[in-house]
């Protein structure tokens, strides 16, 4: 391919296409676009030069006429919008409520397939930009977790960090991982826009997936911290790429022994002003 070939090629790369045979003028599409990278243009949306595209396809969702691609590819699912039930606002805020951190569990871990679909439909939560940082290892090894733990536990007393992992650890009480066949790790690069928030986010949203299945979670905030700090777990991990860090952890299993039979009181609740 000649140079000039190639500059073309790659400018027609990662843009948004609008079928002119489709389009009805509308303009919908240009109404949503976050960075104004559709313009309009003798009532027809055009493409501005020099706007950088967030690959967001909200232009592409709000086409009634599906006459949006990117990259030659559909920019929106195959399938029909779903319609939600009218009870469905009051069973959200149910499902919220009812979300507890489970800390002892079943010991066959969670079928592979279902934690895929949750981790996969996280890619729909919210991201600064539409970066999407979040990236995950999953860990359903027994040997593996086993090993973990015993780096921790060396980790711990060695170091004097978090003493109180051993001492309840001694006490047959697993703080790091309670009793989980698998952990999940979330791990971004550090540099994006807002790896803290966008890992919280996309995790948020696995784990009410996840919960709603069956699944019981609980946060691990000393798992991550320890990851992050215990080069041997690393070794055993796949290598993460260079300047990227873990961000969150679960445990993950089916719950046992653990029935909630009512709805806990929060005794600290958000403060809001209004101004």
């Amino acid at each position: 391919m000649k140079d000039a070939d190639t500059k073309s090629f790659k400018r027609r790369k990662n843009m948004i296409r609008i079928d002119m045979e489709k389009c009805i003028g509308c303009m919908k599409c240009v109404s949503v676009c976050p960075f104004t990278v559709l313009g309009e243009k003798d009532g027809r949306p055009q493409l501005r030069e020099g706007k950088a595209c967030l690959k967001c396809m909200h232009c592409g969702a709000a086409c009634p006429q599906n006459a949006v691609s990117f990259d030659e590819e559909d920019s929106v699912l195959p399938q029909p919008l779903p319609v939600l039930s009218e009870e469905f606002p009051q069973q959200l805020e149910q499902h919220i409520l009812m979300r507890r951190s489970y800390r002892h569990f079943k010991p066959e871990p969670p079928e592979r397939e279902t934690i895929r679909h949750a981790l996969e439909l996280a890619s729909w939560a919210p991201s600064a930009k539409n970066q999407h940082p979040a990236k995950w290892i999953v860990i359903d090894s027994k040997e593996v977790i086993e090993k973990m733990m015993q780096y921790i536990l060396k980790y711990v007393r060695e170091s004097g960090t978090s003493p109180e992992i051993a001492t309840e650890y001694e006490e047959g009480n697993n703080v790091v991982m309670g009793t989980a066949p698998m952990l999940i790790l979330c791990y971004a690069r550090n540099n994006a826009i807002n790896s803290p928030a966008d890992t919280a986010i996309a995790m948020t949203t696995a784990e009410l997936i996840l919960q709603a299945r069956g699944i019981g979670t609980c946060w691990s905030g000393y798992l991550t911290r320890l990851c992050n700090s215990i080069p041997q777990i690393r070794e055993l991990l796949p290598q993460l790429p260079d300047n990227n860090s873990f961000y969150g952890a679960f445990m993950v299993g089916y719950p046992q022994n653990e029935e909630y039979l009512h709805i806990p009181q929060r005794l600290k609740r958000e403060d809001i002003q209004w101004v």
